[in-house]
């Protein structure tokens, strides 16, 4: 397990909250207002119908929108470890060029693991591991669909174990997070509150994003010295 490296992503997230705030709620905001609106107010609240339709609808905003907050948090990301001041407006212009290659490469990478998972949950997981660096490879490198996933798999050889306990951690921390949210959120039973605990979920998710980033950001400044000419003649 790295350690150090979930430390790190925790240490970005925090540090730059207001930032990864505002762009995750450029798409959560308006959708959970979407959301919860259908629930609260088209009628048969509490119900298995009303559960669905609500289901529904953020399966569609986040298969549709979830990309541009993934892009968007990534090109702030690049930013700071460049050493610049991250900027809510170029990261999002940044996100909007990249949203429709980061839309088509999570439907793609989203086949492949489903697929694993039919198959039996052991691949599943092994796909969703190998294959983690592909939205950094496609928003940052710029690379096709087909040579990010060849990248991906190869960039995770060797850290693939950390990968998947860094990310198990996250789950089950944004997990507690929002089971603990939404319980109190429930206990108001108002439109308001809710969109409001569920927009707070959303924001602890960019921490996934975060995560996986620090991870492909060492692999790639590993690869890249490695790369690197070395000796007198260099």
């Amino acid at each position: 397990m790295r350690r150090d490296l979930i430390e790190e992503a925790l240490r970005l997230f925090f540090r730059y909250f207001d930032l990864f705030t505002l762009i995750a709620l450029t798409v959560w905001l308006p959708g959970h207002l979407a959301i919860n609106y259908a629930d609260f107010f088209a009628g048969g609240k509490g119900t298995t119908a009303a559960a669905a339709r609500s289901f529904r609808v953020a399966l569609m905003v986040e298969g549709i929108c979830g990309p541009l907050v993934v892009a968007g948090t990534l090109a702030a990301l690049l930013a700071i470890r460049r050493g610049q001041a991250p900027r809510y407006l170029s990261a999002m212009r940044w996100a909007f060029l990249a949203w429709p290659r980061l839309f088509v490469a999570r439907l793609v990478v989203s086949a492949v693991v489903l697929a694993g998972f039919v198959l039996l949950v052991v691949p599943g997981v092994l796909a969703l591991v190998r294959l983690a660096f592909v939205d950094s490879l496609v928003v940052i490198d710029d690379l096709p669909i087909g040579r990010a996933l060849s990248l991906s798999n190869r960039l995770t050889a060797g850290r693939r174990w950390g990968i998947f306990w860094a990310g198990g951690i996250i789950f089950v921390g944004v997990f507690l997070v929002a089971a603990t949210v939404s319980a109190l959120a429930s206990l108001a039973d108002h439109f308001v509150v809710q969109v409001m605990a569920d927009c707070l979920i959303a924001v602890t998710q960019t921490v996934f994003t975060i995560t996986m980033f620090v991870f492909y950001w060492e692999a790639r400044r590993q690869a890249s010295a490695a790369a690197a000419p070395s000796g007198p003649g260099a």
